[in-house]
């Protein structure tokens, strides 16, 4: 991404939220709390108290202080729109930004809607990679916190704080208790918080305050009466001291003040109002509908040109203007006296009837400076739908490819159906957003809605066509999906190279799915010659990928390891790191990575890339790497965590309506329960996954992710731990004939050791010893592993024999094989198997403790800079974060600190 694209992409944000409220001359300087927050060494500072406290002048006064140490800062001001992951973490990396130019080139847009799955969370991942090679303190100021209530993006706070170095740090202001889970960050001493008693003014800074603004200085019963009835609020100080400007005798408004402090902040609001002259009270009652303002949107809305010399009197009288950018262009009400100002409007009636006609006004003129969430949002306050469908229209589509989906469905909730009906590429942005959030019947209500006449256009039929398939293969309606497809693809001669690629892709795996690969590439090929000239990384992932997929199926995992690792690579050095598109290629990757064992890089993969998986790619890819990361945890001995990764894909199954994820979660469920020969929650689980309503639709279609993880080797495994294996031997001779008349060798190996052990379990050692034999030979030529040892039931003693008399198998392959047999047939229950030592908090981010791990087993910064997919440059500063956090100085010390304190 060029420099200038990057400032382009700016330039549609609003630059404003970016800068801290100007300092006025009349704020008080809060020295007291300011250095206590600068004594701490918490990476999290709290500021936390209702409106009117000083919370923004406080921490803005830190922020001040900070830039004149040279100390690098950032400031976020935050509103309702930002409580959506894609947006709050664009607007965050713009932030960092402005302290840190070097990461202008950060790249969260997709080039088109239909490649943006990733792109609410991409903007998030790249902050977070972004962190990782920034060694210098800074600050983040992150004000009005209170707007972000989202799970995902308070994940994404949390795990932006566990990634900060020393010296780095967020400080929050928010009116009231965050979302935050902070247990943990108090109790590691990482966490400040500062509360309503903490910013309350004291008896000094009150009289420092007030003495410098009235004519007749108070005395000290006076500034005593004014903190007890103020309670040393600041927003009350402020207007007692506007009151107390023209008052020849101070002391007897003091005297007659009483009350709680809102009580008497109301009666003096009222009191300061009445005393303005008309022209004036009108200008701020009609300027408190914005939530911001500048003079030429007033001179516009309310028709006149006297704008600017009405801001400049509100300022000077100390009425709660704040400037919020360094030209004094732009201002706001302080939120209290704004909602004061509003109420006092409502009771005006004169005003009344004029406020839709106001907002729409506001509309037009925000939508003529391209601040299109806020004319949005006037166009509807002032009952003008159509116009608000309209300005939609305009944004929809920027919003969809820079991961704002929330928004966007926002916008669908609010419209009526006709207002969408009549403009094809909102609904069909809508239908988008809503797919990337997983609401798939909402999606597909709002195609449905598009005028028929309208979809016949070539203008949004290809369009169309393209969503369908996409929305069909998200929801997993894939047989649907590919048949749809295939009736398209002679039909594309005035389609866009990106439809024709993605529809041919969707043939391609409908020929995967029946075992026909030549064809499949053949439709591949075409693919990548009509996407390859238009740059389009997510749709070329695909082609890629499906081609290393047909290698992994027929057996050949380290030609599909090449290939993965490749298209990986690519991606990310084409500056793409955290995308879809890597997201699909890390999924196949890590399931040959799994496959030849490497389990330290496929759980370092899998650390990075599992959440973006979740949230960007189709069912298959989910359950493979879902599958991947339970199985790494049981290996590791951790059965919890392996049920636990269970349950949350079971959980997305339902969740989004898609039963093969469900039962994808049960069926390795089953394969946990049979390791602790429990036979009754095996049996229960294999009539839970078998229901043929579940796979009727995929009769002649082998899905992908069940190629060596279905229904009947789940029975076949059920069998051998029950006994019953030896009667399932014919079937199991007959699924290998199917696997082998398509191409499926991955699958034939599974099925060939599971007649291995069939045979075993018949007493027909014979038998079962050859079968192996064989099958291990082509397993090693081939490159496979896990096939054979994840479903080892009764495979030690045909391993042994084998290791004890002359065979064509390596007699390393066999050690292998046997050293990653569980040291027993069955584990162990839950209850009584050991789940590893909990590490101790360390306040090491995932990624940094698989380093650590990595380390531990003795691999160069060149190695790790291969599995990280990173420079070595980028490697060191882990390591030097590592080393900094554990107090060691070198990767020996840090790995023998970290086994004694059972980190790793």
């Amino acid at each position: 991404m060029s420099e200038a694209s990057s400032f382009s992409q700016v330039s549609r944000r609003s630059l404003l939220k970016l800068r801290p409220p100007c300092a006025s001359p009349a704020h008080i300087k809060r020295e007291d709390l300011v250095l206590r927050i600068q004594n701490s060494d918490a990476p999290l500072v709290i500021v936390s108290a209702p409106a009117g406290y000083g919370k923004s002048t406080a921490i803005a006064q830190l922020h001040s202080q900070a830039c004149a140490a040279a100390i690098p800062v950032a400031w976020l001001t935050l509103e309702p729109a930002d409580n959506d992951l894609g947006r709050f973490s664009g607007y965050l990396a713009l932030s960092l930004a402005c302290a840190f130019p070097q990461q202008r080139h950060l790249n969260y847009e997709s080039p088109d809607m239909s490649s943006s799955s990733a792109a609410g969370n991409s903007g998030a991942y790249q902050v977070l990679d972004a962190l990782a090679g920034i060694e210098s303190p800074f600050l983040l100021f992150l004000d009005d916190f209170e707007h972000i209530t989202s799970p995902e993006t308070i994940a994404f706070v949390i795990d932006f704080v566990s990634c900060l170095a020393y010296g780095q740090r967020v400080i929050l202001g928010s009116r009231h208790k965050t979302g935050l889970p902070l247990g943990r960050l108090r109790v590691q001493g990482r966490l400040l918080e500062i509360e309503v008693t903490d910013l309350k003014f004291n008896s000094d800074e009150i009289r420092r305050y007030v003495n410098g603004r009235i004519k007749t200085a108070l005395n000290d019963s006076d500034i005593q009466r004014l903190q007890q009835t103020t309670d040393g609020w600041a927003a009350a100080l402020q207007l007692t001291t506007t009151a107390l400007m023209n008052q020849p005798n101070p002391t007897r408004l003091l005297q007659n003040l009483s009350g709680r402090s809102k009580e008497i902040a109301d009666y003096l609001a009222e009191d300061v109002l009445a005393r303005l002259p008309s022209d004036h009270r009108e200008f701020l009652l009609k300027s408190a509908v914005f939530e911001s303002f500048c003079p030429a949107m007033c001179d516009e809305v309310f028709g006149r040109n006297d704008s600017t010399q009405m801001i400049e009197k509100t300022v000077k009288d100390n009425l709660f203007l704040q400037m919020i950018d360094a030209d004094g262009y732009w201002y706001r009400y302080h939120p209290l006296f704004r909602d004061f100002l509003r109420s006092q409007r409502a009771a005006a009636e004169q005003f009344d009837a004029q406020l839709a006609a106001i907002h729409l006004r506001a509309a037009r003129w925000l939508e003529g400076t391209h601040r299109g969430i806020q004319a949005v949002d006037h166009a509807i306050a002032g009952g003008d739908m159509d116009m608000a469908a309209s300005f939609m229209a305009n944004y929809a589509n920027e919003f969809v490819r820079t991961g704002q989906f929330g928004v966007v469905s926002q916008w669908m909730g609010i419209l009526p159906e006709s207002a969408i009906q009549a403009r094809p590429m909102l609904a069909i942005a809508g239908a988008y957003a809503m797919t990337f959030l997983h609401r798939y019947q909402d999606a597909e209500k709002l195609v449905a809605i598009i005028d028929p006449a309208l979809t016949e256009m070539s203008e949004y039929r290809n369009e169309l066509l393209g969503l369908r398939v996409m929305l069909g293969a998200w929801c997993d309606r894939l047989p649907e999906v590919m048949e749809v497809a295939n009736q398209s693809v002679d039909g594309l001669e005035n389609a866009s190279p990106y439809v024709v690629g993605l529809i041919r892709n969707s043939v391609a795996y409908r020929e995967i799915a029946l075992g026909n690969y030549v064809a499949a590439l053949g439709h591949l090929g075409i693919a990548k010659r009509a996407l390859e000239p238009i740059n389009a990384v997510h749709g070329l992932s695909y082609s890629q990928c499906f081609e290393g997929a047909i290698e992994l199926l027929q057996g050949n995992v380290h030609q599909a390891h090449t290939r993965f690792a490749g298209i990986l690579a690519s991606i990310v050095n084409a500056g793409y790191r955290f995308t879809n598109s890597t997201a699909v290629a890390a999924a196949h990757l890590v399931e040959a990575q799994y496959e030849l064992n490497d389990l330290d890089a496929a759980e370092l993969l899998l650390s990075e890339y599992l959440t973006l998986i979740r949230d960007s790619c189709l069912p298959d890819h989910l359950i493979t790497s879902y599958r991947i990361a339970a199985r790494i945890e049981a290996i590791r001995g951790r059965t919890i965590n392996a049920l636990d990764i269970l349950n949350q894909l079971q959980d997305v199954g339902d969740v989004r309506g898609i039963p093969r994820i469900t039962a994808a979660a049960r069926q390795d469920k089953l394969r946990l329960a049979l390791r602790a020969s429990d036979i009754p929650a095996g049996t229960r689980l294999l009539n839970l996954i078998s229901s043929d309503d579940l796979w009727r639709s995929w009769r002649n279609l082998f899905p992908y992710a069940e190629d060596i993880d279905d229904p009947f080797i789940s029975s076949v495994r059920l069998a051998l731990v029950a006994g019953t294996a030896p009667s399932m031997i014919d079937k199991i001779h007959g699924e290998i004939r199917t696997a082998e008349l398509h191409n499926r060798y991955r699958r034939v190996i599974r099925l060939k050791c599971l007649l291995a052990q069939a045979f075993e379990a018949a007493r027909k050692r014979q038998q079962a010893s050859d079968t192996l034999a064989g099958v291990l030979v082509q397993a090693q030529q081939r490159g496979l592993f896990r096939v054979i040892v994840d479903d080892a039931w009764l495979l030690k003693p045909l391993l042994e024999s084998l290791e004890s008399r002359p065979s064509a198998v390596s007699p390393q392959y066999l050690v292998l094989l046997i050293k990653a047999l569980p040291s027993t047939q069955t584990i162990q229950p839950p209850s009584s198997q050991p789940h590893g030592k909990k590490a101790p908090d360390s306040n090491l981010s995932p990624r940094e403790l698989q380093i650590l791990r990595l380390l531990a087993d003795g691999l160069s910064n060149k190695e790790l800079s291969k599995k990280l997919f990173v420079t070595e440059n980028t490697v060191e500063t882990h390591l030097r974060r590592i080393y900094a956090k554990l107090g060691t100085k070198n990767r020996t010390q840090a790995v023998t600190f970290a086994r004694e304190k059972q980190v790793i």
